[in-house]
């Protein structure tokens, strides 16, 4: 064979090579990354869906927001090409169910969950619980004069003392998935009128409203409040990294069930389904509620230590996730509107 046509048959062969580098090999194709709009925190996200990739071998992209921020993107913006919403508050997701916005399926294990922890047509699936809790700093508490001698808030009401001004924090409902189950919930028990009564008293005992809920308990676990509202296992996660934090869930507490949904216009349906079917798995269900603090929604799972005195009779059990969706922009409204009245 001539040198010039040796040449070409490598050069070819170095071509097909880099094809197959960059492509795969001939007949198989790679799989498009399955992109997750993750509600909790993105290392919780990660920890899960590197092992879903473990086992499947799944690639994936993680979107980090907080509840507002995807509300805002999915709805506002019509954002298009996102796989799923993973976590975040049932309200979030049945806004979804009720835009047109969500793929039906029902993951393996969805017969095992309590009614109340999905949605009965199977838009939306529970993957894990939290309750609403007030936190307290006790180094903070016991080193300031005025707040030594009291004793530790147990109710909402408790955060209006004068001696408490400008030393808590709430989230803020517009943007934080926290912020809106404690208005939505409060709504819920004991009527709009008072809820928003009560909101706006501790909005302006507040030092600030919070993007999120998980900034609330990082603010709280630093000493920059004394007291402050969030969910349970945000606060846990400061204290089991050794910040001196004491919770107390205050009668009839709202709470959340975070969930996960399928989006119609996603552009990754299978692997979306094995993602929800792999999330309800025992294996899934053990390592989140370890990481994240939650209550799991699967029976059989046994929750953290640190959950062990959370009661589910203590909570608000006659709150309704589809009643906080179609109340938001009411809700929404008014708090606005009350803010505006407040400046």
């Amino acid at each position: 064979m001539k040198k010039g046509s040796m040449f070409l048959v490598l050069a070819a062969i170095l071509v097909l090579a880099a094809g197959w580098m960059f492509k795969g090999y001939p007949g198989k194709t790679a799989k498009p990354p399955l992109k997750v709009y993750v509600i909790f925190q993105e290392d919780e996200g990660r920890m899960l869906l590197e092992k879903f990739k473990k086992e499947t071998g799944q690639a994936y992209e993680v979107i980090r927001m907080s509840s507002g921020e995807a509300s805002y993107h999915l709805f506002t913006m019509n954002k298009t090409g996102v796989d799923v919403v993973l976590g975040g508050p049932a309200d979030l997701h049945e806004q979804l169910k009720s835009s047109g916005k969500l793929l039906r399926y029902s993951p393996r294990m969805s017969d095992k969950i309590p009614a109340a922890y999905k949605d009965k047509e199977g838009y939306w699936t529970g993957m894990y619980m939290g309750a609403l809790v007030i936190g307290v700093n006790e180094q903070a508490w016991k080193d300031d004069p005025k707040l030594a001698r009291l004793p530790y808030p147990e109710r909402y009401e408790d955060l209006l003392r004068p001696e408490l001004k400008g030393k808590i924090e709430i989230p803020d409902p517009e943007t934080s998935g926290t912020g809106y189950t404690l208005l939505a919930s409060l709504a819920q028990e004991r009527g709009t009128d008072k809820a928003l009564e009560l909101m706006h008293a501790l909005k302006s005992q507040s030092s600030a409203t919070t993007f999120s809920g998980i900034s609330s308990a990082q603010r709280l676990a630093v000493g920059d409040v004394a007291a402050g509202v969030s969910f349970l296992g945000d606060q846990l996660r400061f204290v089991s990294s050794g910040y001196a934090i004491r919770t107390a869930i205050p009668p009839q507490a709202g709470w959340e069930v975070g969930a996960v949904s399928i989006l119609k216009n996603g552009d990754n349906k299978a692997a979306a389904k094995k993602l929800a079917d792999f999330v309800l798995s025992k294996s899934a269900q053990t390592a989140y509620m370890n990481a994240a603090y939650s209550l799991p929604v699967i029976p059989g799972i046994k929750p953290n230590p640190l959950l062990t005195g959370v009661k589910a009779e203590e909570l608000l059990t006659s709150y309704r996730f589809d009643v906080a969706a179609m109340a938001r922009s009411e809700l929404l409204a008014r708090w606005k509107e009350g803010e505006k009245g407040g400046r």
